[in-house]
């Protein structure tokens, strides 16, 4: 299976879940409402604990400094040279409008719809309009781990698997919104996408081992530990998930 590097950026698409839009960040980057959720995200300390640990300290982006931040660490790094990355992730319909109980209680394995074309044009509105009308929510993506988040010698390292059984997911919501299943489903949803569109055969996770809500949900998307030591820190668990 021939790599993913020096891929284009993605014709616009969308993905479509239960209660989810879960856009590619080379076109949420331009969607203003979504630079301000992720600003605040790594603003947040309980979230940056949660997620990251003592690796990574909230710290406060101007909205300049958050298009950047996005620009060079997910669309250069992984969209254009690996066509993987990172989604926003945010409500289809305004919160309030579904049954809570329902809603907290969707299938995330449900199917998971790909709007493209006509339709996305649609959806998205005229200069994309409508995606800034959008309440979103966190993020959720996938990235060839050994040229991303790994150490620079991983890449091309025949000890390493191939780079689609190296893809690493990763996942962030607003505290506001934890315990609702809202990282699950948009998770569930990228990695159908990267499974289906990608053919990527195995996804790999860390998690800080006091993250334990992190560690649940990886569990309920079919990960299980790895017993890698790719990360090498002390503080985390690895996890992988292999694709039948």
């Amino acid at each position: 299976m021939a790599s993913t590097c020096s891929a284009e950026l993605p014709e616009p698409f969308a993905l479509l879940t239960a209660r989810l839009v879960v856009v590619p960040t080379p076109i949420a980057v331009n969607v203003a409402s979504y630079r301000t959720l992720y600003a605040a995200l790594h603003s947040d300390v309980d979230f940056c604990k949660m997620g990251f640990g003592e690796h990574f300290p909230a710290r406060g982006w101007s909205d300049d400094e958050t298009r950047q931040v996005i620009e060079t660490r997910d669309i250069e790094r992984s969209w254009r040279r690996h066509g993987l990355g990172d989604f926003a992730v945010g409500f289809r319909a305004t919160p309030g409008s579904e049954d809570p109980d329902k809603a907290s209680s969707q299938n995330p394995h449900s199917s998971v719809s790909i709007l493209r074309g006509s339709e996305y044009e649609q959806f998205a509105g005229h200069d994309m309009t409508r995606l800034d009308e959008i309440e979103w929510v966190g993020y959720a993506g996938v990235r060839d781990a050994t040229t991303t988040s790994l150490p620079p010698q991983s890449a091309g390292d025949p000890t390493y698997p191939p780079w689609f059984e190296m893809v690493e997911i990763r996942y962030g919501v607003s505290p506001a919104c934890w315990g609702g299943g809202i990282a699950r489903e948009a998770a569930e949803a990228v990695l159908q996408w990267a499974a289906r569109k990608k053919g990527v055969k195995r996804f790999i996770a860390e998690t800080e081992k006091e993250n334990q809500r992190s560690a649940r949900l990886l569990q309920k998307l079919g990960f299980v530990a790895s017993g890698t030591d790719y990360w090498k820190e002390p503080s985390e668990t690895e996890w992988e998930l292999v694709i039948q």
